[in-house]
């Protein structure tokens, strides 16, 4: 099979798979779920496995991901463990870009949110991200100052470089104010998020979750940034109503498996717009006020996830 593929051809992953006990490349195809990074599934005269190949990361960045998978599967958390190269090299390089090769692990994605409520696969995931909090909670591991914050700092200066150049100064302004119109106190716990937690990068068999894929955007930060992440994707379709008794849902079954503060409840809606703004920080000019008026909306619920 021969998927178009910007930044690899065959002859590159035969010259990837080179470097494992792996036998020889009879396969191979990209993934349906996917983002900026290339994600391919190679099949082997041995096995399967997923290459993981970085477009645009650093070896430190991706040094982080192999740390945090580590970590987790020391703990029985499920995420696809890191293979080997011949050297015991864990983070390959291949015409300069670092990659992983993983491990495949069975299981399938659930339905879509934006296309239909599955409050069982939602309620295994909440306790999968939940889990993971209790895990990394006032963990800092080894490369997570190579991680962006995705922070309110961090979130002005990618609108600056991206737009500033475009829009006028009463627009960037506009966009500065909501932005320091959001508090997070000092003191709210922090730990591992996940930041990333689409239906994609979760995969089920049985009502349980299999594996939790994809930590290229993970960081060490609030852990009430997951909390809103898992409402951004699950209780905020792009062409309807935000689902306010999803987000309440999703509070409470969360609060089964981690203690919530009364302090994190009171700024997980400060948290989720902090994610529409970075994703109106990373979209295009046209798109950015569509987005801030997102967050108007969202004011105007006047949510309150405290108990």
């Amino acid at each position: 099979m021969s998927p178009r593929i910007s930044s690899i051809d065959e002859l590159g992953l035969r010259a990837i798979l080179a470097n494992y006990e792996l036998g020889a490349l009879s396969a191979f195809r990209c993934f349906e779920n996917g983002d900026g990074q290339t994600t391919l599934l190679l099949k082997t005269s041995q096995r399967e496995v997923v290459l993981r190949l970085y477009e645009n990361r650093s070896i430190a960045h991706v040094n982080f991901e192999v740390q945090l998978i580590d970590f987790l599967l020391a703990r029985s958390y499920p995420v696809p463990a890191v293979l080997e190269g011949r050297a015991g090299e864990r983070v390959g390089i291949h015409r300069g870009k670092p990659y992983l090769l993983l491990e495949l692990v069975d299981g399938e994605h659930c339905q879509n949110p934006n296309e239909g409520a599955d409050r069982e696969a939602l309620s295994a995931i909440i306790r999968a991200v939940a889990n993971l909090h209790n895990l990394t909670a006032g963990v800092a591991l080894p490369f997570a100052s190579e991680r962006a914050p995705f922070d309110q700092t961090y979130c002005w200066q990618q609108f600056q470089q991206k737009h500033d150049p475009v829009l006028g100064p009463s627009e960037s302004l506009r966009y500065r104010t909501m932005l320091d119109a959001l508090e997070f106190p000092k003191g709210l716990p922090l730990g591992i998020c996940h930041a990333d937690l689409n239906h994609g990068n979760f995969l089920l068999s049985g009502g349980e979750v299999k594996a939790v894929l994809d930590f290229d955007m993970s960081f060490y930060g609030h852990l009430i940034y997951d909390v809103a992440s898992l409402i951004y994707w699950w209780a905020m379709p792009p062409d309807a109503p935000f689902r306010a008794d999803t987000a309440r849902f999703i509070v409470s079954e969360y609060r089964e498996h981690r203690m919530l503060l009364d302090v994190e409840a009171a700024h997980i809606m400060d948290a989720l717009k902090l994610i529409i703004l970075l994703g109106a920080a990373w979209g295009e000019h046209s798109d950015v006020w569509a987005e801030i008026d997102r967050v108007d909306q969202l004011s105007a619920l006047s949510l309150d996830f405290r108990e």
